[in-house]
């Protein structure tokens, strides 16, 4: 298994690359173990820009020990892979905190190493979730049961007749309440372990398990991911929080949507101001909030275990032990507990 191909006497039409990063070969040898997180001490707590840049690290030393002084590759070739390589992780560590809090709540065991606080809410089926990490250029809409899809589709075509539109561009990850019908299926339940190649594809097929079976009130999460921020970047994901909210919030009537930014650097940029927008949707009204309610640069990987835990825990305990056949959407419309 090769951290690196050597393109050199295969070269790509158009491009002068002549070495490329083989991104899933650095996740599956870096990571072969274990996943950040739910690991080894020392990987849990080791600081998690480190953690992300560690698979390009030992591409590039794979690269100067096979093609010594020959071997380059270019910086933005490096910026965009550590990137995916910081998406695909934390991915994977919200799996295997989901994959464990799903087993509690239909009766399993909490695990005793890593030691994390078993969840304070009652075990119940109907509190499972479900992670979700979003390919490029996927519509979130897809995720929504056929009438809310149809309702966002109306407002697209009425939109359509003054030759305008309203694009949705995609948060990495979602979280959501995993569907009733969906709630057999073990793997929900079955953490990755590691991360290689058979782990990678179940985090990048998970969405179509669950797609067109998500009401509306049930996406509870989104996030967007940015190995770096840079000044010119900092309002798209203030775009995607906020079509998101006028979409399910307020066409839909689901409860707050909440919508993080997920950074590992975003010194000078000023994120943190900007961030402080309330959603448009909202703006309005006596119940204004934050469009992105919190821009979250992750120390390390327990950190973001216990942070996701408590999450899960406070807006969980909004789902209904029984289902009411009234109520399919099992979050109830109020404010959310996070500010």
């Amino acid at each position: 298994m090769r951290l690196i191909e050597d393109l050199r006497s295969a070269p790509v039409r158009g491009r002068d690359t002549e070495f490329r990063l083989a991104q899933q070969n650095m996740l599956a040898y870096t990571f072969d173990t274990s996943v950040p997180g739910w690991g080894p001490p020392g990987l849990n707590g080791m600081p998690f820009l480190d953690v992300a840049r560690q698979p390009v690290i030992n591409a590039k030393e794979e690269g100067r020990l096979l093609y010594g002084p020959d071997f380059a590759v270019k910086g933005n070739a490096v910026a965009k892979v550590t990137g995916d390589i910081y998406e695909v992780l934390t991915t994977a560590i919200l799996w295997e905190t989901a994959a464990h809090w799903n087993t509690y709540m239909c009766g399993g065991r909490w695990p005793t190493s890593p030691r994390y606080a078993k969840p304070s809410v009652a075990p119940s089926p109907r509190r499972q979730v479900a992670v979700l990490n979003l390919p490029r250029k996927y519509d979130w809409v897809r995720l929504l049961v056929k009438e809310a899809q149809q309702e966002i589709g109306s407002i697209r075509a009425k939109l359509a007749e003054r030759n305008l539109t309203m694009p949705t561009s995609t948060p990495d990850i979602a979280i959501v309440v995993l569907p009733e019908e969906a709630g057999d299926d073990d793997t929900w339940r079955t953490p990755l372990g590691n991360l290689a190649r058979p782990g990678q594809q179940v985090l990048a097929q998970a969405h179509r398990r669950v797609q067109g079976r998500i009401e509306p009130g049930e996406i509870i999460l989104a996030m967007a991911l940015k190995s770096s921020l840079r000044s010119d970047r900092l309002y798209q994901p203030l775009y995607e929080a906020n079509v998101m909210q006028f979409l399910l919030e307020g066409h839909l009537n689901a409860p707050r949507v909440e919508f993080e930014v997920h950074a590992l650097t975003a010194e000078g940029t000023g994120a943190e101001k900007i961030y402080q927008a309330a959603s448009i949707h909202s703006a309005g009204t006596d119940k204004a909030h934050r469009a992105v309610r919190e821009l979250y640069k992750p120390a390390n990987a327990t950190q973001i275990v216990q942070r996701f835990l408590q999450f899960l825990n406070d807006r969980m305990a909004l789902v209904p032990d029984v289902a009411t056949p009234r109520q399919r959407s099992p979050l109830p419309s109020q404010p959310s507990l996070f500010r």
